[in-house]
């Protein structure tokens, strides 16, 4: 007998809500060659340019050995590149690549076409809602509570890239 998911505790529904979420974006984002993780890194990249890896796992929110994992398949499918920092500093920074750009691109129209399954303004609020008041150093209080109109257009507040999941 199959249990009943009102009776799930909130872990195992949250995480399930999320894995099949993923799963129907994926299987859309097949079509250009992306993942949503992958989609999540190119745009970090694209509106913040070139960063560290370091950074760019924290922004991510992701440990630096996963996002290391994920670069090095993206680089492999030319998606982003190592760059040099500027004159006189050490180090290389990862960049997203032309090729990267035009399939993020894609993926953006993709996206166009695409109701986000089912998660209208006010679950998208809650669950911003619920990554702030529990990420590491968040008081309760401090958690923004957003208005369901101002989200989800894509032109306010949004969830900062990677928290839906790490890079994969």
């Amino acid at each position: 007998m199959m249990q009943n998911e009102g009776d799930w505790e909130p872990v195992r529904l949250l995480s399930t809500a999320a894995r099949l979420v993923r799963r129907q974006v994926d299987n859309k984002l097949r079509a250009v060659g992306l993942t949503q993780e992958r989609v999540t890194v190119l745009r970090v990249l694209l509106v913040d340019g070139p960063m560290r890896r370091a950074e760019l796992a924290r922004r991510l929110r992701v440990t630096a050995q996963t996002l290391g994992t994920a670069l090095v398949s993206m680089a492999g499918q030319g998606l982003v590149e190592e760059v040099a920092i500027a004159a006189g500093k050490s180090g290389r920074l990862m960049a997203i690549s032309e090729r990267g750009q035009k399939l993020l691109t894609d993926a953006e129209n993709l996206e166009q076409d695409n109701s986000t399954v089912g998660i209208g303004p006010e679950l998208r609020a809650e669950l911003i809602t619920l990554i702030r008041s529990l990420e590491p150093g968040a008081k309760a209080e401090e958690a923004m509570v957003l208005r369901p109109e101002s989200v989800g257009n894509g032109s306010s507040p949004t969830v900062p890239a990677g928290e839906q999941a790490g890079p994969g």
